[in-house]
């Protein structure tokens, strides 16, 4: 069987399922893009303390996804980024991704937090 592992995929949104099939492509030899229009991936169950129906953690279920995504070599994450727009045919696409600004430099961010002590720009909480 001819290896069909070539090219690259992109997916659009940096959710559970999102993430879980990346890391899927990604195991199988495939270069992709996770492309998310918020600042983080993880999605609406990020933001949840229990998953219904065992009342589990959500975080301890979806952060080792998390890691590994965010580890991975043939995954690259496109966050602040929006699909513009999809040309080609089947087997063959060119896609143009926006990338919005950031106020810190990706690579070199470390997590350390103080950026957000330094910015004149007061957060609120709603």
């Amino acid at each position: 069987m001819p290896d069909r592992s070539v090219g690259s995929v992109m997916i659009v949104g940096g959710g559970v399922c999102g993430v879980q099939s990346a890391l899927d492509l990604a195991n199988s030899g495939y270069k992709v893009y996770l492309v998310e229009n918020k600042p983080a991936i993880g999605g609406a169950m990020s933001q949840l303390d229990k998953t219904f129906p065992t009342n589990d953690c959500s975080m301890c279920i979806l952060s080792p996804q998390l890691v590994e995504a965010g580890r991975h070599r043939n995954i690259e994450l496109l966050t602040l980024s929006e699909l513009e727009s999809v040309s080609g045919g089947a087997g063959c696409f060119t896609v143009r991704v926006r990338k919005r600004a950031r106020s810190v430099d990706a690579q070199l961010c470390t997590g350390c937090g103080n950026c957000i002590e330094a910015c004149p720009v007061q957060q609120h909480q709603l």
